[in-house]
């Protein structure tokens, strides 16, 4: 796979985007019961997770540098229950400022992951156009179903797969 590494910019524009596409498949499919996660290496994070819960939770999706592991230690200094605002803004700022030098993998893929499991949805889905069939097993072994790569949705013209 490519080395596609995305600023905290186009991994922004990358979730806007995907979730307009899956709201093309919602109204495809108004039945389907599911929601968006970003995967990558067999772990995953919701597709809307603040940007500092995604870099807690799934460091795995932020490309390995200094930043990325000064942000890790940053993010074990935890604020005391009974921070003060300023010592809030304070954090905020010092977050903020770590992550504009971050770098994200583009590798990362946005997939489906169901509330309910309606087989026939799925292999219904797994042929779609919507769908990324190349990164979606084509198999009724699977029920993953891939819309695309974060660099797939961080390009200007994503809109649909292909």
């Amino acid at each position: 796979m490519n080395d596609q590494r995305l600023n905290p910019g186009q991994l922004q524009q990358a979730v806007a985007a995907a979730n307009r596409h899956f709201s093309l498949i919602r109204k495809k499919y108004p039945h389907l019961r599911a929601y968006l996660v970003i995967s990558l290496l067999g772990d995953q994070t919701s597709i809307n997770s603040s940007l500092e819960r995604m870099i807690a939770e799934y460091p795995a999706l932020m490309a390995d540098s200094r930043t990325k592991n000064l942000m890790l230690n940053f993010l074990k200094e935890l604020l005391p229950e009974k921070s003060t605002e300023a010592q809030k803004k304070t954090w905020k700022v010092r977050f903020q400022r770590l992550a504009q030098d971050l770098e994200f993998d583009g590798n990362a893929q946005v997939a489906l992951v169901f509330h309910e499991l309606d087989y026939n949805l799925i292999w219904k889905l797994q042929a779609d156009e919507l769908v990324e069939r190349q990164l979606t097993p084509q198999t009724k072994a699977s029920i993953r179903i891939v819309l695309g790569t974060l660099a797939h949705f961080a390009r200007p013209d994503a809109g649909s797969c292909g």
